[in-house]
C-alpha cells in the first residue's frame, strides 16, 4: 500500500484560504454592520482616512444620520486653549490639551494659529483674529483663519461699521461701552459675522448691530431696554450667537436675547432650580434651541431650553465624584460665601465644560456623555479661557 501524505500542521487548505476573505466581505459587505465598525474608529481624523478605503465606504462615513451616531460617541475634541488674563493686562497664554496621536498635528497647528494674534472668536474651525497694526493711528483689522487649511492664509473682513449706541440712552452718565465680533454660521461665505455695539449704564442697555455678507456690512439696527444691573456685571456677562439671536447672562433671574431679524430685545426666564446657582453660561446647540449648564455648591445641572423660557433638566452631576481621581486636596474655599466651583467655559451642544475648583485654583475639563475628566492646569488669575475644538463635520476627500 502507497503512503498517505500527511497535511502538514498550521497550513490552511485552499478551501479555508478562500472562505477568509470571503467571511471578510460578508461583514464588510454588510452596510450595518460596516457603519458598526466605523463608529469604533473614535476620532474623525481615522474616520476621514478610512473614507478613502473606497466609494462605498465614502458614502457610509459622511451620510448625516451615521455622523450624528459618530458625534454623540465621540464628540469633537479640544485641540488646545487661549487663556487670556481679565483687565487692562495684555497676557495671553497659549496651552496644549493631553491629545492622542491621531490628533498631534493638529493640535499643533491649532497652538501656532493661536499664537499669531488675538482671537476674537471660533466657530466650527474658523478663526475670527484681530490683528494690531504697529501704528497707534489706524484701526485695528480682522480676517478669518482656517484650522483646516493653514495655506488658505488670512481672509480679509472689512472694517467694521461705527456707531455710537450710547445716544439711545436716557441717562448718558456713566456709561460704558463694548464692541463684539461674532462668526455667523457659515453658508457659502466663511467671513460673514455679526459686529455689535453695546453701551449700559444701571439702569438700561443699548444695542446698534450690524450683519456682514457676501463682503458688505448691512444697514445698522438699533434696540434699546431696561437693564438695572452694575456695569461690571454687564461686563464680564456671558454671551453666545446661536443663529440669529444673541443671547447674554444678567443677575436679574432672566437671559437678555437680541433678535437679529427683528433687531428687538427680549427675555428668557431661567429655571428656578438654577436662579441661586453660584454659576452658570450657555452652550450652542448642534440642532434646535439652547444649552444652559450651572453649578449650584458641588452639583453640575445641565438644561436644555427652546430659547423662550420653556427648560428641562437633562444631566445632574457630583462634581467631587467625578473628580475623585483628580487627587483635590481641598474643596472648600477659606470664605464660605466663595462659591467652590465655578463654570469657565462650555462647549457646543454641551458636550464639554471647563471647571475650576475654587480651593484649589484646579481647572479641570468634563466630557459630560461619558464623565470623563482631565485636569488641564492650575490657575493663578482671573482667567479667560477659549478652547479651540476640531471640525466638524468631517471634510471627505472626493474620490476619482
Amino acid at each position: 500500500m502507497g503512503r498517505t501524505k500527511r497535511k502538514r500542521p498550521g497550513r490552511a487548505t485552499e478551501p479555508a484560504r478562500a472562505a477568509v476573505p470571503a467571511a471578510v466581505a460578508s461583514v464588510l459587505g454588510n452596510d450595518v454592520l460596516l457603519a458598526e465598525t466605523l463608529l469604533r474608529l473614535d476620532l474623525p481624523t481615522w474616520l476621514v482616512r478610512a473614507a478613502l478605503a473606497c466609494r462605498r465606504w465614502l458614502r457610509r462615513a459622511s451620510d448625516p444620520a451615521f455622523l450624528r451616531r459618530f458625534r454623540a460617541l465621540h464628540p469633537p475634541r479640544v485641540l488646545a486653549l487661549r487663556v487670556s488674563a481679565v483687565g487692562f493686562s495684555r497676557e495671553m497664554r497659549c496651552l496644549p490639551v493631553p491629545q492622542s496621536p491621531g490628533l498631534a498635528a493638529a493640535a499643533r497647528r491649532a497652538l501656532t494659529t493661536l499664537r499669531r494674534s488675538d482671537l476674537c472668536d471660533r466657530r466650527n474651525g474658523r478663526l475670527l483674529v484681530s490683528i494690531q497694526d504697529p501704528d497707534p493711528t489706524k484701526f485695528t483689522t480682522y480676517a478669518v483663519r482656517s484650522l483646516l487649511n493653514a495655506a488658505r492664509g488670512d481672509e480679509p473682513i472689512p472694517q467694521p461699521p461705527r456707531s455710537s449706541p450710547q445716544r439711545l440712552l436716557r441717562n448718558g452718565s456713566g456709561t460704558c461701552s463694548c464692541n463684539l465680533l461674532c462668526l455667523l454660521e457659515e453658508d457659502a461665505d466663511s467671513t460673514s459675522c455679526l459686529s455689535l455695539n453695546l453701551s449700559y449704564n444701571y439702569e438700561e442697555l443699548a444695542a446698534d448691530f450690524s450683519l456682514l455678507q457676501t463682503g458688505v456690512w448691512g444697514v445698522t439696527k438699533s434696540s434699546v431696554t431696561q437693564l438695572p444691573q452694575s456695569i461690571m456685571d454687564t461686563i464680564v456677562a456671558h454671551k453666545l450667537l446661536v443663529g440669529r439671536k444673541f443671547y447674554m447672562m444678567t443677575t436679574l433671574g432672566y437671559i437678555l436675547g437680541l433678535d437679529l431679524t427683528t433687531a428687538s430685545l427680549f427675555t428668557v426666564q431661567l429655571p428656578a432650580d438654577i436662579r441661586n446657582s453660584t454659576s452658570f453660561m450657555l452652550s450652542r446647540p448642534q440642532q434646535s434651541g439652547l444649552y444652559l449648564i450651572g453649578a449650584k455648591e458641588f452639583i453640575l445641572h445641565v438644561w436644555h431650553g427652546d430659547g423662550m423660557g420653556q427648560w428641562a433638566l437633562v444631566d445632574t452631576i457630583s462634581v467631587p465624584e467625578a473628580c475623585s481621581h483628580l487627587n483635590v486636596r481641598r474643596w472648600v474655599p477659606d470664605n464660605i460665601k466663595t462659591a467652590p466651583v465655578l463654570v469657565l467655559e462650555t462647549g457646543e451642544n454641551a458636550e464639554f465644560v471647563f471647571l475650576e475648583l475654587v480651593a484649589s485654583g484646579m481647572v479641570c475639563r468634563i466630557q459630560l456623555s461619558n464623565r470623563a475628566v482631565e485636569r488641564v492646569y492650575l490657575k493663578k488669575t482671573e482667567d479667560v479661557i477659549r478652547p479651540v475644538t476640531m471640525v466638524w463635520p468631517p471634510v471627505f476627500r472626493v474620490l476619482s
